[in-house]
């Protein structure tokens, strides 16, 4: 199995261009340490890890290999929880090609997926037909999908402070399967993760698996009460430039109702066709006929896989969007970001979204433009003290009789 994995590895780093022509895929030094203390520590009965990574690292190649590591070992499903349906749809896609050949179904349980394919994915973990779920938060908020969390050899929180730490991450505590959280910048929820147990086991990656120029940030102060299709203006400079280069460029509004007005400015600026993804936005036609016969109000401009799927298809491509893209996204010849209205961004969303571009041995740049609003992003570190439980901190009660892996 790990052969074909290997063999499939070559190829899919070439389209997705993890590696250039002529180059060979391999495991950064950081990324096989981090396996295995993840491996080793899974088969002494550890339950809770923290790979601490910063963006661009290759942390998803290593979730790859610790969830085919479980279900060898298992012979059961490992399920990972990814905090937008964009994330969701983009590791679906790298696990189906990495694992081509091996016999290891992958399944994706999220609200843009039809309910007859999420029937599909709960019959294929039954049947053993599916090992790999990929998902949103929903499920932890649907009882049957609760159980296939619990039951899980292996839960993956990918990018864990994208998560609600109300809805979300207090629901994991109730969870008695092994868990993994990935995250780049973890302090924020230092609280939650020492809480859960995870700050006891944690795994550092530092190395990127190829040159990586810095991302030049650039702040720019613009004026207080500055529409954000007004502050692009004092981004014109960089966003010509890059658009010059064949760049895909990222503009980010801090909410829904930015995105089409920024994106009309910059069509209207550049005369370049601008895809826009927000979350009111249908993943897929079908999904779209849902919402509306439920009363739900769907944009209209079209799809996010229609959307995302253009911005992917070529250069330069300029993409305005909400902080959507933050969680992961990976876009080849991705140059440029420009965050309007900065200052209302979290820190760490701030560092997630620069961690959009600068992903290849390219120039790369990043406009932040500030002081155009009072609005600040408070930390989303948990501060309230424990809820009450009657397990030790990390302890959970399935750890008594998960033993070591065979």
């Amino acid at each position: 199995m790990w052969a074909t994995i290997d063999r499939n590895a070559q190829r899919v780093a070439l389209i997705h261009e993890l590696i250039q022509p002529g180059e060979s895929f391999a495991l950064t030094d950081g990324q096989q340490v981090a396996l295995n203390r993840l491996t080793t520590g899974l088969d002494e009965g550890q339950f809770e890890f923290l790979l601490k990574a910063p963006t661009g690292s290759g942390k998803t190649e290593v979730m790859l290999r610790v969830a085919v590591d479980t279900i060898m070992k298992t012979d059961g499903y490992v399920v990972i929880l990814a905090p937008t349906r964009d994330l969701i749809r983009q590791h679906v896609t790298y696990f189906t090609e990495r694992l081509e050949g091996t016999g290891i179904g992958v399944g994706q349980i999220h609200g843009g997926a039809t309910p007859g394919e999420r029937r599909a994915v709960e019959a294929g973990i039954a049947n053993g037909t599916i090992h790999v779920v990929v998902g949103s938060a929903m499920m932890l908020t649907i009882d049957r999908h609760w159980d296939i969390l619990d039951s899980s050899d292996l839960l993956v929180v990918d990018d864990v402070n994208a998560f609600d730490e109300r809805e979300h991450l207090r629901l994991l505590e109730d969870l008695d399967c092994p868990m993994l959280f990935a995250s780049a910048t973890p302090d924020e929820l230092r609280r939650f993760l020492e809480r859960i147990g995870a700050m006891d086991n944690v795994v550092a990656m530092k190395g990127m698996p190829f040159d990586v120029l810095p991302t030049k940030v650039h702040k720019v102060e613009g004026v207080w009460g500055e529409p954000p299709a007004e502050q692009l203006s004092r981004a014109d400079v960089l966003i010509r430039d890059h658009l010059a280069r064949g760049s895909r460029i990222f503009v980010i509004g801090r909410t829904r109702g930015d995105v089409p007005r920024l994106a009309e400015r910059l069509e209207h600026t550049y005369g370049i066709e601008v895809q826009q993804l927000r979350g009111d936005m249908a993943d897929t036609e079908e999904q779209g006929r849902r919402h509306r016969r439920k009363g739900v109000r769907v944009n209209e401009v079209g799809t996010r896989i229609e959307m995302m799927n253009a911005f992917r298809g070529k250069a330069p491509a300029v993409l305005a969007a909400t902080n959507l893209v933050g969680s992961g996204i990976d876009i080849p010849a991705a140059d440029l970001i420009v965050i309007t209205d900065s200052d209302a961004f979290g820190e760490s969303e701030v560092e997630q979204l620069i961690g959009r571009v600068g992903r290849r041995e390219r120039p790369s740049d990043a406009v932040l433009l500030t002081g155009t609003t009072f609005e600040k992003n408070p930390s989303r570190a948990m501060a309230s003290p424990r809820a009450k439980s009657f397990m030790p901190t990390g302890m959970r009660a399935r750890q008594f009789n998960f033993g070591r892996r065979r």
